[in-house]
């Protein structure tokens, strides 16, 4: 099977969960993974107005994620099963 990864660097749209009947869109750069508790989290760098800040969304609160396919790492199974910022 064909994973593929996210890029670093590259530009997202999410959209979330956010607690109440709206769910949250996240449009920013993708910087990494990171552990909330005892839960993954996606990182994006958001911009708002003047002000930029890191957005840590929790991976079960994630609803989808739109992207093009030049954001994309397409990779073999095999190729390197211990990275897991990998989306299927």
């Amino acid at each position: 099977m064909e994973m593929i990864e996210i890029k670093k660097g590259a530009k997202y749209t999410v959209t979330s969960g956010s607690g109440d009947e709206k769910p949250m869109i996240t449009e920013g750069e993708y910087v990494g993974y990171a552990i909330l508790g005892e839960e993954g989290a996606l990182c994006f760098r958001v911009s708002s107005g003047d002000k930029k800040f890191i957005r840590l969304i929790p991976i079960n609160a994630i609803n989808y994620i739109d992207f093009d396919e030049d954001n994309l790492i397409k990779k073999d199974k095999s190729d390197d099963t211990e990275k897991t910022n990998y989306i299927v």
